[in-house]
């Protein structure tokens, strides 16, 4: 492995870290362009593999912090949630293998523009709820949630973007959830979900072997601890940045960080 690319993957983990603990979107979303550019013989399943295990590395790495604040979440959303995301990813990682790669790096780009164009309708269109009806908003969260992350989850691991880069936007359009809560409720998500979809990318033989370094499956160890390692570094500031930001400077930038990963994605593999 070249010191180039340890570089790169160094300047991933960082960066990853930062939009886990601002946006609650885990990374996944720079990942995926990143590995595709500095390991083009990399097949997509491997690409994805490798992506959402950075993520929920990540995601543990800001639990912490998140659990430490005592930010109060509701544990059977989560719960719901999960199942449903968890249901979602290893479906669309099994679709993975009968779709071509066209197709898949279609259905990432489409993604991004989508949730940038819905967080960008969020910051100008989402109003208060009145608290006289949270209780009947956040039951009818619950199944809306469940959907919102099940259709996720399925993107998610069909793309390898990592499930809170979908579920962050769609999480945000839920009334019940609070502006501090969606990285919390996220960053949870991308560690039962992608736990949950561990098993199929490591039981399955991969026909790309990165040499010099330690694989099982589709997944890539000496890639993922790289980068993992320099997210830990950077962790601290991460937090002390998301307690500066507000929610709409938060949200705005999601937006434009989405956009432009799907034009990059679009002028590498198609143009």
């Amino acid at each position: 492995m070249s010191a180039n690319i340890i570089i790169i993957l160094i300047c991933c983990g960082i960066f990853s870290n930062v939009m886990s603990a601002l946006f609650g979107i885990g990374g996944g979303v720079l990942m995926v362009p990143v590995l595709m550019t500095i390991f083009p013989n990399f097949s997509i399943q491997m690409v994805a593999a490798t992506s959402l295990s950075i993520v929920i590395g990540t995601a543990l790495i800001n639990l912490t912090y998140f659990i430490r604040q005592k930010i109060s979440i509701d544990l059977k959303s989560l719960i719901l949630w999960s199942l449903g995301m968890i249901v979602g990813v290893q479906l669309g990682f099994e679709i993975s293998f009968f779709v071509s790669d066209f197709v898949i790096i279609a259905v990432f780009i489409a993604t991004m523009l989508i949730l940038s164009i819905k967080t960008m309708l969020t910051v100008l269109n989402k109003k208060d709820v009145n608290k006289d009806k949270i209780e009947k908003v956040a039951k009818n969260d619950k199944l809306k949630g469940f959907i919102f992350c099940t259709t996720g989850g399925s993107i998610a691991g069909l793309t390898g973007i990592g499930g809170g880069s979908i579920m962050a936007p769609l999480v945000t359009l839920l009334d019940s959830v609070e502006h501090k809560q969606v990285a919390v409720y996220t960053n949870y998500m991308m560690v039962l979900g992608g736990l949950g979809s561990m098993y199929g990318y490591l039981s399955k033989d991969a026909p790309n072997y990165f040499e010099g370094s330690y694989q099982i499956g589709y997944i890539n160890f000496s890639l993922i601890s790289i980068v993992i390692l320099s997210s830990f570094i950077t962790s601290f500031f991460s937090m002390k940045l998301r307690g500066i930001m507000k929610k709409r400077t938060t949200n705005i930038c999601l937006s434009i960080i989405l956009i432009l990963i799907a034009i990059y994605t679009t002028i590498y593999k198609f143009l």
